[in-house]
């Protein structure tokens, strides 16, 4: 009888522990505005001509505010997947330096620059104290970025060559993150994204004629693994 009411208490508990879910998390959906903060130092190989050896030279970006915007939905396991709109731009920019005579003016640098940039992350996030139902919830998360920007100069000086460059290419992350739920519709996220591998595609462009066809053009591929590429951010979620 004793053993009886023993397996009775045991499964009592298991199907209790079965059936507890943490209720911060029980949302279908959230809209999330983050601050990303980033450090971001990328290596490029590239040729002057077909024939010459590479070498290379390093973009550094600093950001500080930098606002994103992020949509999050749940999986059937309370875990949740997230696609983050990290990077968008369609711009230019335009300077010009003139040489004045007493009668008239002539262009001697400048031109314009146009800059278009795209960036996406999709993350797969894993929940922990789900069956403990605590305002705090940290997870993990796992996730990828592929990435677009193309850069375009038009110099206005006769000198000078159009040119143009092309970077396509896709980050991986694991993000360590803490859940704060303020309210029933409001959570704070913050975490950091660790970078463990960066792989591009570089193209560039001069239109020089004194160049080849061949030589006006530079095709190179890059990878980069855990590259210095350090940011932090930190958001706020409404639950829909």
């Amino acid at each position: 009888m004793k053993k009886k009411l023993l397996i009775l208490i045991l499964l009592t508990i298991v199907v209790k522990i079965g059936w507890t879910q943490n209720t911060n998390l029980d949302y279908k959906s959230a809209l999330k505005i983050y601050n990303l903060t980033s450090f971001d130092e990328q290596t490029i190989s590239r040729r002057l001509t077909a024939s010459s050896p590479l070498y290379q030279y390093t973009n550094t970006t600093m950001q500080i505010l930098h606002p994103t915007i992020a949509f999050q939905w749940r999986s059937k396991k309370y875990n949740f997947h997230e696609i983050e709109l990290t990077s968008f731009m369609l711009g230019k920019i335009g300077k010009t330096t003139d040489s004045i005579t007493t009668n008239s003016a002539q262009i001697i640098s400048g031109g314009d620059l146009t800059i278009t940039a795209i960036s996406l992350q999709y993350e797969y996030i894993l929940n922990f104290n789900k069956s403990k139902d605590s305002k705090l919830v940290p997870s993990i998360g796992f996730g990828i970025n592929p990435y677009y920007r193309q850069n375009n100069n038009s110099p206005k000086a006769p000198s000078s060559f159009h040119t143009s460059d092309i970077n396509i290419g896709m980050r991986a992350f694991v993000t360590p993150r803490i859940y704060y739920f303020l309210t029933s519709k409001l959570f704070l996220d913050v975490n950091i994204p660790l970078c463990f591998f960066d792989t591009f595609y570089y193209a560039g462009k001069e239109d020089n004629p004194a160049l080849s066809l061949l030589e006006r053009t530079t095709n190179t591929y890059n990878f980069s693994l855990f590259p210095k590429v350090f940011s932090g951010r930190i958001g706020i979620g409404i639950k829909l």
